[in-house]
C-alpha cells in the first residue's frame, strides 16, 4: 500500500519526521507481504483525481459488498462480482476497504477471509497471524493507536495487467482518521486477483505506485463508500 498527502498551507496534522522551517516532507515505507513487519509506502506529495473517462465496458462503485468493513461485506463482493475484469476491481476495492484500517479485523474475520477471499497462493498463508503482528498498514501515516479507515468515494482505481484469468489493478482510497474523511491523505495498493471456482481472489498486495501518479491515470469510482 501507498499513502500520500498534499500538504496544507497549515502545519500537517498527523506526522512530522525531519521537518524544516517552510517544508516537511515524510516517508513511511512498508508494503504488505509475508513479512509482518512490512507495510505501505507512505509519501506527502500533491495528488490530483484524473479527469480520464472510464472504459465504456465498466463502471465499478468501490461499494460493492455493502458499506461495512466486516468478513461478510467483502466476500459477499467476491460471491456477486461479475466474472470479467471490472468484477475483480469490485473484489480489489472491498478487500481494500476490509484489511487496510485501525482497530484490525479480529482472528476470526480474518480466518473468514484467509479462508474464503485469498488465493491458494496468496500474500501470506495466514492472513490472521499477519494481523496479529500489528503492521503498520498506513505506512506511518496515521498515529500507531489511531482508529481509520479506507474510503473509495474520492477513490479511483487502474488496471495494470489483465487477462480472462488474473487481473492486476492498482486501488486509491482516503484516509476517515477518527470519523473524518481527509482532503489530502490518500493510499494506493496494487492488488493482484485469480479466478479460482469462478471467483475472482487476492493472490498478493503491494505498493506499486505513488498515490500521485495513481491519481494522475486512475479511473474515479461510480459512488464509492
Amino acid at each position: 500500500m501507498r499513502a500520500e498527502a498534499k500538504r496544507p498551507r497549515r502545519i500537517w496534522p498527523w506526522i512530522a519526521i525531519g521537518a524544516a522551517l517552510i517544508v516537511a516532507t515524510v516517508i513511511a515505507i512498508a508494503v504488505i507481504g509475508n513479512n509482518p513487519a512490512r507495510a505501505p509506502i507512505a509519501t506527502a506529495t500533491p495528488t490530483k483525481t484524473s479527469g480520464m473517462p472510464a472504459p465504456q465496458d465498466a463502471n465499478p462503485t468501490g461499494c460493492l459488498g455493502g458499506s461495512t468493513r466486516d468478513a461478510a461485506m467483502v466476500i459477499r463482493a467476491m460471491n456477486t462480482a461479475g466474472q470479467q475484469k471490472m468484477g475483480a476491481v469490485e473484489v480489489a476495492a472491498s478487500f481494500t476497504r476490509w484489511i487496510q484500517r485501525y482497530p484490525y479485523p479480529s482472528a476470526t474475520e480474518a480466518g473468514e477471509v484467509g479462508s474464503s477471499v485469498l488465493a491458494k497462493k496468496s500474500f501470506t498463508s495466514n492472513l490472521a497471524e499477519y494481523l496479529a503482528a500489528t503492521p503498520d498498514l498506513s505506512g506511518g501515516i496515521v498515529p500507531i493507536g489511531t482508529t481509520y479507515y479506507m474510503n473509495t468515494v474520492p477513490g479511483v482505481w487502474y488496471i495494470e495487467s489483465a487477462n480472462s484469468d488474473r487481473v492486476t489493478v492498482s486501488i486509491g482510497s482516503g484516509y476517515v482518521i477518527d470519523c473524518a474523511l481527509s482532503t489530502t491523505l490518500r493510499s494506493s495498493i496494487t492488488i493482484t486477483l485469480v479466478r479460482e471456482s469462478d471467483r475472482w481472489k487476492v493472490a498478493n498486495a503491494d505498493g506499486t505506485r505513488t498515490p500521485g501518479d495513481l491519481y494522475r491515470i486512475g479511473h474515479p469510482f461510480d459512488g464509492g463508500c
